[in-house]
């Protein structure tokens, strides 16, 4: 019933969040004709806007869980999931409006994207606190009671207990433990388990049963669901092994059978595949604006040793594909046969090999590496579909082969020009951090994490703090 209730208060989130994001264009443009600017937008033209504004805004506005009701959600992470999706929904509306329109005018692009983000976010906070208050005076509380053992985790039942803006009231714990007891006996009734749920269901108002023991019994848990469902009160199982790290689990049928499925990488295929898009679009966007720098990079190159422009390396993409990773030549042509002689002086644990001061880099290699521009060719590999902006540094095949075994993990993943190993230490950091970093990525991917940690290499690169 209440996750009935909440998609419903979730779909009218959205909805109404569109539509104040379709109001804020309309009050845009009205301002800006009639007080800054005087400009004619054709009527068939505003209506494709309008049109755009509604399908991606409610596109990423559910693609970023903003319309979920909240439970705990800190103002600063509202804040950053807000300006992201308000910063990539602003972006395809310009690039939708290049095709299908006469493009919205910038003035108007970059105040409406001020202005809803600036609503989007006070309409939020407005919601959280309303229903936050609501939930602590007690309204709109369900009863439930708890299934417990000595074994069960008692995090969860606290928060159950004492965390009242969730909007449940525990009416009683069923457990023989000692601990419960001891522990929760002050705060709640505890009633032993020779009582028959039947008759404690038939006699009080109980909305919702929770189990939670950790000693799971199968035979038990099957009774307890059909007690609950003859009566219509709902049933949850509560279970450490749904909580796993790094692991995310869903349940999917098999012809008719049920299976609870883990899998540690997103199941999410619209947000890979505007991911995807992003890349190849950002990717031709970025080469055609920096091809004077290009240029530039590849005339001062020719000028030191007259060498080759590019370094092609053989690397290890998505699930293990080969593939020619590009960057701009930064050490002699001869570098590969002079590593062996230098093996000694990796600075690097693991099968990296790295070198603060390596002799063998070029004056100009220097520089390059410094700001991260050797970099720059692997757009070419991204509008390839080789690699992504952001994802896990492509290794190459050598290293992959003195993985250990969970190391793998990080080619599950198209990898990218930057991910939160580059913007977090760089060379600085241990192969083992490095490697927890890369799987921290992958766990907890989200269009809004590329936002940010792309925006987080642009100030590596403007600053110089690459290696």
């Amino acid at each position: 019933m209440i996750k009935g209730r909440e998609k419903t208060l979730a779909r009218i989130s959205i909805l109404s969040q569109v539509a104040l994001s379709a109001a804020c264009y309309w009050l845009v443009t009205w301002a800006v004709t009639n007080f800054l600017r005087p400009m004619q937008i054709a009527d068939h033209d505003n209506n494709t806007i309008y049109l755009l504004i509604i399908a991606i805004w409610y596109t990423l506005i559910k693609e970023f869980n903003l319309g979920k009701m909240l439970r705990v959600k800190t103002y600063s992470e509202l804040f950053t999931e807000y300006f992201a999706m308000v910063f990539i929904s602003s972006a395809i509306l310009y690039l939708g409006s290049l095709f299908l329109t006469d493009s919205v005018p910038v003035l108007i692009l970059c105040l409406f994207a001020c202005l809803n983000m600036t609503l989007l976010f006070g309409f939020r906070l407005l919601s959280y606190h309303f229903f936050k208050k609501i939930r602590g005076k007690g309204y709109n509380r369900r009863n439930v009671l708890i299934v417990a053992d000595d074994e069960s985790y008692v995090h969860f039942i606290d928060r159950m207990l004492f965390v009242k803006d969730w909007g449940y009231h525990v009416w009683a714990i069923m457990s023989d433990g000692k601990h419960i007891k001891d522990q929760y006996e002050s705060h709640v009734r505890v009633l032993p388990e020779h009582f028959q749920l039947t008759e404690i269901i038939d006699a009080n108002v109980v909305d919702e049963v929770i189990y939670c023991k950790g000693n799971f019994d199968n035979t038990e848990v099957r009774d307890l669901i059909y007690t609950c469902s003859e009566v219509g009160v709902k049933f949850r199982v509560y279970s450490e092994l749904l909580s796993v790290v790094s692991m995310q689990s869903h349940l999917t049928y098999f012809k008719e059978l049920p299976f609870l499925t883990f899998a540690n990488t997103t199941k999410n295929y619209f947000a890979l595949k505007v991911k995807e898009i992003l890349d190849f679009i950002f990717s031709f966007l970025i080469i055609l604006l920096i091809s004077p720098i290009l240029l530039a990079i590849v005339i001062a190159i020719k000028i030191e040793d007259r060498g080759t422009i590019f370094f092609k390396q053989r690397r290890v993409g998505l699930n293990g594909r080969i593939f020619s990773c590009l960057k701009f030549r930064t050490m002699v042509e001869n570098a590969e046969a002079l590593r062996v002689s230098l093996e000694n002086q990796n600075e690097q644990s693991g099968p990296v090999f790295k070198i603060k001061n390596d002799p063998r880099v070029t004056k100009v290699g220097r520089f390059l590496r410094r700001t991260s521009l050797d970099e720059l060719p692997q757009f070419f590999n991204v509008l390839k579909g080789e690699m992504s902006i952001v994802g896990p540094r492509p290794p190459i095949p050598s290293e992959v082969q003195q993985y250990q075994r969970w190391q793998r993990r990080r080619l599950s993943m198209k990898p990218g020009i930057t991910c939160i190993w580059q913007v977090s230490g760089r060379n600085n950091i241990p192969f083992e951090e490095w490697m927890r970093l890369d799987m921290m990525y992958i766990d907890t991917w989200s269009l809004k994490l590329d936002l940010m940690l792309f925006i987080s290499t642009i100030k590596v690169v403007l600053t110089g703090d690459g290696q």
